[in-house]
């Protein structure tokens, strides 16, 4: 599979389905990357999914034809304070698409997605993730500090490194 097979586009309404079955995978395959827990994404329904990918910031899809094998999402902070800056959030690509440049087509269409919206991209990243580390750092992210004991999973703590993409 080449980058150029992948689709990169954000689910719609119809797709609410294809992104509770990316998202519980992320959940289940990374379940101390994520701030939400499987089991709370279990619960929530079949609409609570269409209100996410219909709503004002629907989730990027990575799609090999029809499959979803990737996500990632991005919204735009509210209040005239803040609303210059965005944020990345739910990066993920299934593991048999890793390595193949699916999660950095992704971040690059967030990234495209973004010019003109705001001036910076904002994530967190768990520290012991340093494949996805070195992604962003690779696609211009800078980190600007760390926050400790970020995620609490299975009885462990995570740092999360937070940082930023400066746009133009």
């Amino acid at each position: 599979m080449t980058p150029a097979q992948i689709n990169i586009r954000p689910f719609t309404a119809d797709e609410a389905m294809t992104w509770r079955t990316i998202r519980l995978e992320a959940l289940a395959n990374a379940p101390a990357a994520f701030g939400q827990a499987l089991e709370d994404a279990e619960r929530q329904t079949i609409d609570d999914h269409r209100k996410i990918v219909s709503g004002p910031f629907p989730p990027f899809a990575a799609f090999k034809g029809a499959t979803a094998i990737g996500t990632a999402g991005f919204y735009v902070l509210g209040g005239p304070k803040m609303s210059h800056r965005g944020v990345l959030w739910g990066m993920y690509v299934s593991p048999a698409h890793r390595g193949q440049g699916v999660g950095r087509k992704l971040i690059g269409s967030v990234i495209d997605h973004a010019r003109g919206r705001v001036d910076q991209i904002h994530l967190n990243v768990v520290t012991t993730n340093t494949a996805a580390y070195h992604l962003y750092r690779s696609m211009g992210f800078v980190p600007y500090g760390v926050e400790p004991r970020a995620l609490r999973h299975a009885g462990r703590d995570y740092d999360e490194a937070m940082m930023v993409f400066i746009i133009g």
